[in-house]
Formats: C-alpha cells, structure tokens, sequence
C-alpha cells in the first residue's frame, strides 16, 4: 500500500531590486523571500564556498541552484516550528568540531581557513554552528514526514524509467572491496637498529649540532619529510592514539619526545606551538625494513589462503574475519571503507 502524505508548501517569491542599506552603501542583497523568511546574497556566498571547500559539484548556475535549495531548506524549518522540532546541543557540537577539522586539514591552516572566509576562525564557527543546528533540524522533519514512506522496487524502476534521458545525472561506476593482509615478521634486530638511529638524532638535537627539520628533511620516510617533518596545526583526533598520547603531552617547544611505536613505525616527535585543542608538531619515521625471507613466507601464506577459497574449503569472508591481519577491515569481513575526506564515499565501502 502506498502512504500518502500532504505538505503545506509556502510559496517563495524572487525579489528583484530589495537591498539592505547601511549609510547609502549596499551591505546585502534580499535574492528570495520564503514565508516570512528572507535569503540573502551574502547566504548564497557562504553556501558556495562551504561546498567548494568540501570538493562537492554544483550543478548549472549556483546563483539558482544554491538559493532554491535554501528556500526548500527555510521550508522545512518553518515545518519545524510547527512541529515543535528541538536538536541537542550536543549533537551539533560534535559535527561543527568535525567539520572544522576537516576544513583546517583541507586547506592547511587556520589563517588560510580565515583568509578563505574573510572572518575569525570564531565567526566561522558560529556561522558553522547555525548551518548545523539547521540541518539537523531539516534531517528531523524529514525523517518524521518522510521516514516511514515505502516504494516498491517496481516503483522505482517506473520512475526512472518515466524521466527523459537527458534528465538522468551521470553516477560513476563504484567497487566494494574486500581484503586479507598478512603481515611479514620483522626481526627485532631492525627494530633495535631503527630506535637506535632515532635516540641519536635526539641527541643531535638536544645538543644542537643539527636542527630536527634538517633531520627530518634527510631521514625521515614521512611524506611530511619535504616540509622538515611539520604536520600543521591538528587537533588530537586526527593523529593515531599512540602518537597523540605522546605529542599532547610535550609541553615544552623544541623538546623531543621518546621513541614512540604507532602503526606506521617508529617517531620521535617535537612540539613547534599549540593553539587551544589544536597543536603544530615536527616528528621523524623510520621503518624497520623487512627481510625478504619474512616477506616470501607472508606470500606463501596468502596464496595458501587463496587456494582454500578457489577449492571452497572457505570462504573469503571467513578467511578475512579469521586469518586476515588488518585490524581496521578484519571485524568486518574485510571489506575497507573509503577514507578520502571530503568524497562523498567517504566513511562507505564504496570507491569510485
């Protein structure tokens, strides 16, 4: 049975010559009117660039797509009000703090981030908050109106197929992937050799015969080697627990950290300045090299594994979930999720 549901739409209505003047001079232009509610140009702006910085497309004109999706947006709010819908304060917290990261990460810097908007990383904030709350708030009137409504798969093929053919938009081919890792033993002796060299850079540096960035620059296999080893300003949760444990604790610029063991090798790590939650550290890897011997057994290994799955005698999803080394995918049956920041595949098993 189909569920049928009625909306009460207010009509927007374009405003062709409306401004806001302050002193004679045009501050903001008013490009839709919805309700009682207005859109301005400076709105329109903000939206733009909020996309751009997270790499999504915008299709045709934005100066009509972004403004008649604020007016659907302001349509839903005023649904809101009516229906008394509230989002907590909490919720919002945690994807303005996610959002902010990912925007210093993506361009680089806080004064970046501040040049790119012509504001304070504080009125981005705020700005960013109200963004949130209203979107939580449209996703909550959404789910409520909308949550329940089922289509039948015959449905939707009829609705597809009814569109014209230059209507469709272009999806691009996505894969799902599943791994099993087998992970080479490495000797203890390249582990020692690889601490080793990493205490005598310390000492190097405390005893200010090298500088740690030309250290970094000569040796170390981080790709952040090219800038002497500085990361950039980050909050902790972009690093992996056991560097983060260990470089927000350094309170002293310049001092260098112990050897500290993470997933990718061995570091040792230097605070350079911290701002609030977020902190600016230089640090070097090193990777202890693996025989050939340790890499010819997990090759073996793996292509014993693959054996077992041509002749059924498992499966890849067990093989994954029992065999497999990677921490990250083995929980769940090997399948990886998309990391690509800003990718609208991100945090999905789906790659493009």
């Amino acid at each position: 049975m189909k569920s049928k549901v009625t909306i009460l739409l207010i009509l927007g209505a374009l405003i062709t010559s409306q401004f806001v003047k302050s002193q004679n001079n045009v501050i903001d232009e008013i490009v839709w009117v919805v309700g009682d509610e207005a859109i301005l140009k400076s709105e329109v702006e903000e939206y733009r660039k909020d996309l751009l910085m997270q790499n999504q497309r915008i299709e045709g004109d934005p100066y009509c797509f972004i403004p008649e999706q604020l007016a659907i947006q302001k349509l839903f709010l005023d649904q809101a009000k009516l229906d008394s819908i509230e989002v907590t304060e909490s919720n919002i917290s945690r994807d303005l703090e996610y959002y902010v990261n990912n925007y210093i990460t993506s361009i680089g810097s806080v004064e970046r981030l501040e040049e790119y908007f012509g504001k304070s990383l504080s009125a981005i904030r705020e700005d960013l908050r109200n963004q949130i709350r209203e979107q939580q708030i449209v996703q909550s009137v959404q789910q409520k109106h909308f949550g329940n409504i089922q289509l039948s798969p015959s449905e939707i093929r009829k609705y597809y197929n009814d569109l014209p053919q230059d209507s469709l938009p272009f999806i691009p081919t996505t894969l799902e992937v599943q791994i099993i890792t087998a992970e080479p033993k490495i000797p203890l002796e390249e582990i020692d050799k690889v601490k080793a060299r990493l205490r005598e850079y310390t000492e190097q540096v405390n005893s200010g015969a090298r500088e740690f960035s030309t250290l970094a620059l000569l040796h170390s296999e981080d790709p952040s080697a090219i800038q002497g080893g500085e990361l950039g300003f980050m909050p902790r949760s972009r690093f992996v627990p056991e560097f983060a444990n260990v470089a927000f604790a350094l309170n002293d610029p310049g001092k260098v950290s112990n050897v500290v063991e993470s997933e990718y090798g061995f570091h040792i790590i230097q605070l350079i300045e911290r701002r609030g939650e977020m902190a600016n550290f230089r640090h070097i890897l090193l990777k202890p090299k693996v025989p050939k011997e340790s890499l010819d057994t997990a090759i073996v290994r793996l292509d014993s594994i693959r054996t077992g799955i041509i002749d059924k005698k498992i499966t890849f999803d067990d093989a994954a979930t029992y065999l497999s080394a990677d921490k990250d995918t083995r929980n769940n049956k090997g399948i990886m999720v998309n990391p690509t920041q800003n990718s609208p595949n991100a945090g999905t098993p789906r790659f493009a």
